[in-house]
């Protein structure tokens, strides 16, 4: 599908000297990572920023040669990113037109801080989303990003280009139980806005009864 592409698979041992190489001063944050995973988050960001390019998942397949995202992105879109959730950007795809990247280097620049902040609980799938993964990437790309230099894929479009199978293999025992507290949560606020719903509605239906 993309045959113009140089394809680069990079081993941890391979990684590790890369940020000892280029990012010294973020080496010893990076092998402090207590999950794997995180430092694989990390380097994305870091090859992106110093090559350029397109990052994709192990396990995505590409339905459509990847210049055609480019082509579908306005000119001046330095970062094309896709969709996850409706207040995430998905971390499994991320292309960058140049070297260098301002935007790239914010997400880089606030690594450090995150690896340290007390305000994330105790959770490996938290530890992982909020200091180097989707969740992270998001913040720092709305903070350090605009209209004009970031161009953000609809999914329902993006799946004509890419289809990503979601192996989630990095994921543990905590993932499940988020999951039935946000359905837990879903539910929950369901009712909860259900019954003010008709609370108001009683409310006006016998206002006559409670003011006459």
């Amino acid at each position: 599908m993309n045959p113009d592409f140089v394809y680069c698979l990079w081993n941890h041992t391979e990684l590790e000297s890369f940020v000892a190489d280029e990012y010294p001063w973020l080496l010893s944050t990076y092998l402090a990572y207590p999950y794997i995973i995180q430092r694989c988050d990390v380097a994305r960001y870091l090859l992106l920023y110093r090559y350029g390019g397109t990052y994709v998942d192990l396990d995505s397949l590409s339905l459509a040669p990847v210049s055609v995202i480019f082509t579908s992105a306005p000119i001046g879109a330095r970062l094309v990113v896709t969709q996850g959730r409706p207040s995430r950007f998905a971390a499994h795809f991320i292309a960058v037109r140049r070297a260098r990247d301002p935007v790239i280097r914010g997400v880089i620049a606030g690594l450090r801080r995150a690896a340290t902040s007390p305000w994330y609980p105790p959770l490996p799938y938290w530890a992982v989303v909020q200091r180097t993964g989707s969740d992270y990437f998001t913040r720092l790309v709305k903070c350090y990003g605009d209209e004009d230099r970031v161009f953000i894929i609809p999914s329902f479009q993006f799946s004509n280009y890419v289809r990503h199978f979601l192996a989630a293999s990095w994921q543990t025992w905590d993932v499940r139980i988020i999951r039935k507290l946000h359905l837990l949560y879903d539910h929950t606020g369901t009712v909860l806005l259900a019954t003010a719903i008709a609370i108001v509605l009683f409310i006006l239906a016998t206002r006559n009864r409670f003011f006459d």
